[in-house]
């Protein structure tokens, strides 16, 4: 399957590279000696970190990108937004020195957050050095992303998961990876000292807050159905199957990378007058050859998944390849896109309330479910809320542009495949095993 050029970008190679080096740790960890204990230790300090600091790290440099001037001189910008995401880190790091015991009990069901100390020293370096990346993409070096990723991610392989196999605890595997993100900060110190100058500018910080904000409370609520799923795990089950959980609970990578990229790329071409019907057509052209590559490799992964997860991890992790079974169910609303639509013709506020209304919907099935299905439940919860969310725009946007799916949306290949998926499903999880 090949997308135009520049779809799958090199920013999007670097979040493969992220996604793979994680997995490869989960993987590494069941294999040595590390109990799940242990390893849902390490996986709840990811999973804090991540919860504090997603929706307002991805809001700030999304509003970046916009506001970035390109000239020969240095500029004060990116040192500003460094100062920011420094600041936010500072107090989210507060936050949890102060609530963090509250925070853990209300929430995780534990008396206090694990390793509580690696967890700020890794929030301070990670967080701004995340701007790495993007300080390339911003200076058309991309083409240094690639290789940042490979260097960066190879060595946070390296520092995390080696303690682990000679048998040391969980807490040395935790130092390689605080000491890989201090590497990763020294390297943003050395990015900011070539590429920007070192003043504060509080006109821009006003301008970058103002057009943040509402990025922040988009990421806010699009990102946090994970981290509602993990809460709602710790407070219905140990740290074992909370671990169980996370290593099932991940959407398959190809899917996400391929169909945002694509929705990305088809954004601008609204703008074009008098075009809107052949971007409809090329939107539905585009996710037709998505969905004959996708759907395809989803049923194979279903049909293999609950033999290639003891095989992977070990035979304790079992239950988590009916989890990510249901993730993979997520591709039905994936490769929906009247989202897209709806940015290309700024009419966002009904992606904001759709959000809304999933991240409802989510707690209120997944805490009905769980009662009834124990984990799976969860998951199941997390598809019916991410298939209302399209729906709704779907709806939305036939009532107030008069666009119906199927000007952009093979609707009949959609259902045929989507039934055979769920066929799939239904054999695996409930004939087969």
């Amino acid at each position: 399957m090949k997308l135009r050029t520049g779809n799958i970008s090199s920013l999007q190679f670097f979040q493969l590279l992220r996604f793979s080096c994680l997995l490869l740790i989960g993987i590494i960890f069941t294999k040595t000696g590390l109990g799940k204990d242990e390893i849902g230790q390490y996986e709840m300090v990811m999973f804090v970190a991540g919860a504090i600091s997603f929706f307002w790290l991805n809001g700030f440099i999304q509003g970046l990108l916009p506001l970035f001037r390109k000239t020969d001189e240095k500029s004060a910008q990116l040192f500003n937004v460094f100062v920011l995401l420094s600041a936010f880190t500072i107090f989210a790091g507060g936050f949890l020195i102060l609530f963090g015991k509250s925070f853990s009990q209300t929430l995780l069901r534990n008396p206090e957050i694990p390793f509580l100390n690696y967890l700020l020293a890794y929030l301070f370096f990670s967080v701004p050095a995340s701007l790495v990346e993007y300080i390339y993409l911003l200076k058309d070096k991309s083409g240094s992303i690639a290789w940042y990723g490979i260097s960066s991610f190879s060595l946070m392989l390296a520092l995390v998961s080696v303690p682990a196999v000679l048998g040391f605890p969980v807490s040395y595997s935790l130092g390689g990876l605080v000491i890989s993100s201090a590497i990763r900060y020294v390297w943003l110190l050395v990015m900011l000292w070539k590429y920007s100058d070192w003043k504060l500018s509080f006109s821009f910080l006003a301008e970058h807050l103002k057009l943040s904000a509402p990025l922040v409370i988009s990421a806010f609520l699009s990102g946090s159905a994970q981290y509602i799923d993990g809460f709602i795990v710790s407070s219905h089950f140990d740290e074992q199957a909370f671990a169980v959980f996370r290593y099932g609970a991940r959407e398959f990578p190809l899917v996400v990378l391929l169909a945002n990229a694509f929705s990305l790329s088809m954004i601008p071409r609204f703008s074009e007058k008098g075009k809107q019907d052949d971007t409809l057509q090329e939107i539905k052209s585009y996710s037709t050859k998505l969905m004959h590559g996708l759907f395809p490799l989803s049923i194979v992964m279903l049909a293999l998944t609950h033999w290639l997860f003891p095989v992977i991890f070990n035979a304790g992790f079992r239950e988590s390849a009916t989890i990510f079974n249901i993730y993979l169910l997520l591709i039905t609303s994936r490769l929906i896109f009247p989202q897209t639509i709806l940015i290309g013709l700024k009419k966002t506020n009904a992606i904001a309330l759709a959000s809304l209304l999933e991240i409802i919907l989510n707690v209120s099935l997944s805490l009905w479910f769980v009662v009834l299905w124990g984990l799976p439940g969860i998951a199941y919860g997390t598809i019916a809320a991410y298939l209302f969310e399209k729906l709704f725009l779907v709806f939305y946007l036939v009532k107030k542009t008069g666009i119906s799916p199927g000007n952009y949306l093979n609707i009949s290949l959609h259902l045929v495949y989507s039934l055979l998926l769920l066929t799939v499903f239904y054999c695996v999880e409930f004939v087969i095993y």
